[in-house]
């Protein structure tokens, strides 16, 4: 057994030596270093605002109209494509509008293999069967009022995919890394390598960049999947960090801040939460940079990371090989986004990386990245409004007698109102006649057209040493060596 001990050590030795930490392949990066913060838009600062789980019929299904789809426009706002309508009568006569004083609804069933059983083949008839009668509810200005009103001000996409259809982890994996290791809820392992991510390129061109959370000791379960954030820890904050650095003129270029884990409860909209309290928090934050020396500069892109298996009539496409998730709300808030305007852009999260590495001058982040339409239809950078040159100042949200948007982003809620359809519609600040440009459009640019350089040429994701086959062969090796050893040695006591 003796001289069995080195043997077994060499084994394990050599597993180790020749164990990648990844796949059979590294990625290369492109060498393109640069370290200036000019900006091709007058976006000097990208704030990322993801909520939970919510396909957009079960939000904007019938907006703007107060009564639902029988009618109330007044504004002769601008609507969506695909609505609900009555072209699908199977289907409509299973959806349900979550009633007056409600603001709540069940969890549907999730999962790949729920979500591709909801969407079958694109024929998006499967909710029942897989997801389950909770996701045919959809909510009405009853319960969205305060979202709606972001998109009535702002610019609404109606035509942008989760990333991956699958469940919320892959979904904000990809909004960082542009691709994800996991297909479902699970993990980690696997990791992504810090340099994989939007965040390793922003700190390669150096760029100024942090993550927010309600409450750095709880951590972000994101984040956990990123090998070598470790050294970065520093970019971790509270959301107070964030309020903090508004005043005192300190935002980093790209803000991710989540109303989901770090210990956050409730906040980020996602069935069963109260989706009131989520939009409460967003009308607080909103106000927050608004009213901040760095609005005028500043893009936010509120969006959920994924359908929650909630229904969706729009079938997901495919883009360069992957197949997209469902159709979600996503709305751009700035003083540049076009006031009441539908984008029909095809867009997913990757989408928000190709407008970072556009409007910094960096290459795409990967292949899917640069393959994503950007937003950019969804911008007005010709100040031509009533006011001159001047840049489009706040809207007031907090100038209603509906509901009172909290004093601080740690709140709970005291009262919840019948409905707060009564802060829907808001008048426009610039009258639509006045606005220069049509309120609907759509745009196919993406950064392959104007470059074939990337910054991760081939992503991959990382084991660690015991996790991996290696290390699962040289165990195998340990327990042969063991037991040859035993035989020998009782061999060796019965002669």
């Amino acid at each position: 057994m003796g001289k069995l001990l080195p043997a077994i050590f060499a084994i394990i030795l050599f597993a180790m030596a020749f164990a990648p930490a990844s796949s059979a392949f590294s990625p290369h990066y492109s060498p393109y270093v640069s370290g200036s913060a000019a900006t091709k838009t007058p976006i000097k600062h990208v704030v990322e605002i993801i909520m939970e789980n919510r396909a957009f019929d079960s939000m904007f299904g019938v907006y703007p109209f107060v009564n639902g789809l029988s009618g109330g426009n007044p504004e002769n706002l601008t609507v969506p494509l695909n609505l609900l309508s009555l072209d699908n009568p199977t289907v409509l006569k299973e959806l349900k509008a979550v009633p007056n004083g409600t603001y709540t609804n069940g969890n549907p069933v999730e999962g790949y293999i729920a979500y591709h059983g909801d969407i079958n083949h694109g024929k998006m008839n499967g909710f029942l069967n897989y997801s389950g009668p909770n996701s045919m509810e959809y909510y009405t200005a009853a319960q969205l009022a305060p979202l709606w009103d972001l998109a009535e001000q702002y610019a609404l996409a109606d035509n942008y995919f989760a990333s991956v259809l699958s469940e919320t982890s892959p979904n904000r994996l990809t909004n960082i890394a542009g691709f994800t290791p996991v297909i479902n809820d699970y993990g980690p392992p696997p990791y992504i390598p810090f340099n994989q991510t939007i965040f390793g390129e922003l700190q390669n061109h150096g760029l100024s960049w942090s993550y927010y959370v309600a409450n750095i000791s709880q951590g972000s379960p994101t984040l956990d999947f990123i090998s070598g954030i470790q050294q970065y820890q520093s970019h971790l904050q509270s959301w107070s960090s964030f309020y903090g650095s508004l005043q005192d003129n300190t935002t980093p270029s790209v803000s991710y801040l989540m109303p989901v884990g770090g210990g956050a409860d409730g906040y980020d909209m996602g069935s069963p939460e109260n989706v009131l309290k989520g939009e409460l928090w967003l009308l607080y934050t909103i106000e927050q940079i608004m009213h901040s020396p760095q609005w005028n500069s500043t893009a936010i892109f509120l969006t959920f990371d994924e359908g929650g298996g909630m229904y969706d009539q729009v079938a997901p496409p495919v883009l360069g090989g992957q197949q997209l998730g469902q159709r979600i709300p996503m709305i751009l808030i700035s003083p540049y986004a076009k006031e009441n305007y539908i984008s029909s852009t095809e867009m997913n999260h990757a989408s928000m990386l190709g407008f970072i590495d556009y409007n910094w001058n960096m290459p795409a982040l990967n292949r899917f990245v640069s393959l994503s339409n950007l937003p950019l239809d969804m911008f007005n950078f010709n100040h031509n409004y009533t006011w001159g040159n001047a840049i489009r100042p706040p809207v007031n949200f907090s100038n209603n007698s509906v509901v009172k948007i909290p004093a601080s982003a740690y709140f709970t809620l005291s009262s919840i109102p019948h409905s707060v359809a009564g802060m829907f519609q808001m008048k426009p600040q610039i009258p639509f006649g006045q606005l220069g440009y049509n309120r609907t459009g759509s745009s196919d640019f993406n950064l392959s057209q104007v470059s074939t350089s990337y910054y991760v040429t081939s992503n991959y994701a990382y084991y660690p040493f015991f996790t991996s086959n290696y290390a699962i062969l040289a165990l195998a090796a340990v327990d042969v060596a063991v037991a040859a050893g035993a035989f020998s040695l009782a061999r060796r006591r019965k002669q």
